[in-house]
């Protein structure tokens, strides 16, 4: 196995929490560091039966979360338990604690490198990447940068990047300490865990003011030469607002980052986040950089050649230009295609457009629902425009009366969340969503749009109405490259279809269509300052549906 504990120490511990025998065979292949599809193939079952397995395990440990690390937790705890138990039979033999030798890397005694790693993931597997690699370990280790950010969306494979980066460049630093903040804990708990794990004592003369533990852990970054890797950052961060801005009473961390990307020292503090603070573009310079990891063919051929199946270059490409970097969802995919598709890629690619697995689908309402409404409305627009929509474009067609600058800050923040993508087309900058996420916004429109129809067919008015009042569901995008210009129809087509049932059957004693008819007509003497767009979309859906 991958960690130092017996194999019947970690069959005790299981059988302990009611681990049953299949599925203790298949988590110490786990542990052994196995992969799912080995697991599989040896075991003789599918992969989900495998992560089924896997979950049990997980729930009886009581480890939850969505994150990558489930394995390394549960590594985590059998180690914590077997040096525990060890720990009490050698004291009275002078061992001394090997809880405290756990924490230290093999073969140094305290003083030299010491490690936490925390809930860090297993990166046993570990593919690609040589590019940013070679350019982090430049910056941090060369430049010696004082803050790297690592920024994307989830599933982008961040925190995995983050983790094989510190097992490349542990040797550098004194200490290397990788730490989660999914938990959200308060800036004063967390920055007081730091100083009390640099100071090796029980009971750390810790300062009581937050000004002072920061200046205390900056003694200690000058002191000694540290990798401190903060991942799941955005957790500090507020929801439902313009990205970047930090919840209230997590303003400590903002300190945090600023105070150490200032003063001199010779550490790094890695920053893993999906969304970037708003300070790091005023601190970006020679000391304080961020990156985000590329599409990568390669970590796409891997995946898929783990799961044994083969794509031609053609599928590939199609496979990237849908899921964009999204390593998660083309893991979930290349599941898929080998339970319903036979493992025939090009099957997959014909039967459907983009594929959206439910998990892929919670992480993307995660991201989404920690927009603002203002954002979420620009969301909207590019996804009813179905290409590259500009500036002028969006200004034109948004009813509120927003400013430019308003308009600006929203693009903006959507770049900080890593969800829009800024091009030079035609001689102008145009906005755009990767596929992915474009193929949610607009599912999750088209649902929005649904009800409030119904909504309508109930009331006979327009009183509930918001997004068939603020959005226009088809609109015209100036010519660019192949493009006629014409209003893209999809969402009122894909309305149409999530509408038929409806439209079979009657209401009282009026159909449906009479009843948007009627409410339609009783819109024709109003002005769009009055009802938005909603009198233009009744009349196109009533149109779509009669087709």
């Amino acid at each position: 196995m991958t960690t130092p504990i017996p194999q019947n120490f970690v069959q005790t511990i299981a059988k302990q929490r009611g681990v049953t025998d299949a599925e203790l065979e298949t988590v110490l292949m786990a542990l052994d560091g196995q992969s799912t599809a080995t697991i599989a193939t040896k075991l003789g079952i599918s992969d989900i039966a495998v992560r089924k397995r896997l979950g049990e395990v997980y729930k009886k440990f009581q480890i939850g979360g969505n994150g990558p690390g489930k394995l390394s937790e549960l590594r985590h705890q059998l180690l914590f338990s077997y040096h525990t138990d060890q720990g009490t039979s050698d004291f009275s033999r002078g061992k001394g604690s090997l809880l405290k030798m756990a924490l230290l890397s093999e073969g140094n005694a305290y003083g030299h490198r010491q490690e936490d790693w925390g809930q860090a993931p297993d990166v046993s597997v570990f593919y690609g990447r040589t590019e940013e690699l070679t350019t982090l370990k430049q910056w941090i280790v060369s430049d010696n940068c004082r803050l790297v950010a690592l920024l994307g969306l989830a599933g982008s494979g961040k925190t995995t990047l983050s983790v094989q980066l510190a097992k490349q460049v542990q040797n550098e630093f004194d200490f290397v300490i990788w730490r989660s903040l999914r938990s959200a804990p308060a800036p004063s708990d967390f920055l007081g865990s730091l100083i009390q794990l640099f100071s090796n004592q029980p009971k750390p003369d810790v300062p009581i003011d937050l000004n002072s533990k920061i200046s205390r852990l900056v003694e200690y970054l000058r002191k000694h030469r540290c990798l401190v890797i903060l991942d799941d950052f955005e957790a500090v961060l507020r929801p439902e607002e313009l990205a970047g801005h930090y919840r209230e009473g997590y303003e400590g961390y903002r300190d945090l980052i600023v105070r150490l990307c200032e003063v001199n020292h010779n550490s790094c503090l890695l920053l893993v986040s999906s969304e970037e603070p708003t300070e790091l573009a005023l601190l970006a310079g020679e000391k304080v950089r961020s990156l985000k990891p590329a599409i990568s063919e390669e970590i796409a051929r891997k995946i898929f050649q783990e799961k044994g199946l083969s794509a031609q270059d053609r599928e590939v490409e199609i496979l990237l230009s849908r899921y964009g970097g999204n390593l998660l969802a083309l893991k979930i995919v290349a599941t898929t295609i080998n339970e319903f598709f036979e493992g025939n890629v090009l099957k997959l690619l014909e039967a459907t457009g983009l594929f959206i697995e439910e998990h892929i689908s919670n992480l993307l309402a995660q991201q989404f629902d920690r927009m603002s409404s203002s954002e979420q409305d620009i969301a909207y627009w590019i996804a009813i425009a179905q290409s590259p929509i500009s500036l002028a474009t969006l200004r034109e067609q948004m009813l509120a009366n927003s400013s430019l600058s308003d308009l600006l800050k929203n693009l903006d923040s959507l770049g900080r969340r890593s969800l829009i993508e800024k091009i030079s087309e035609g001689g102008e900058t145009v906005f755009m969503l990767q596929p992915l996420i474009v193929q949610y916004v607009t599912d999750r429109l088209v649902d929005r749009i649904r009800a409030e129809v119904l909504e309508t067919v109930k009331t006979q008015g327009i009183e509930r109405m918001r997004l068939l009042k603020t959005h226009k569901l088809s609109i015209n995008i100036a010519k660019r490259k192949g493009d006629k210009g014409e209003p893209s129809s999809s969402i009122l087509a894909l309305l149409k279809n999530r509408l038929q049932l409806l439209f079979l059957k009657t209401t009282g004693s009026e159909e449906p269509l009479n009843i948007l008819n009627k409410v339609a007509s009783e819109l024709e003497d109003q002005s769009i300052l009055e009802v938005g767009y909603a009198r233009e979309n009744l009349a196109q859906i009533i149109s779509e549906i009669q087709r």
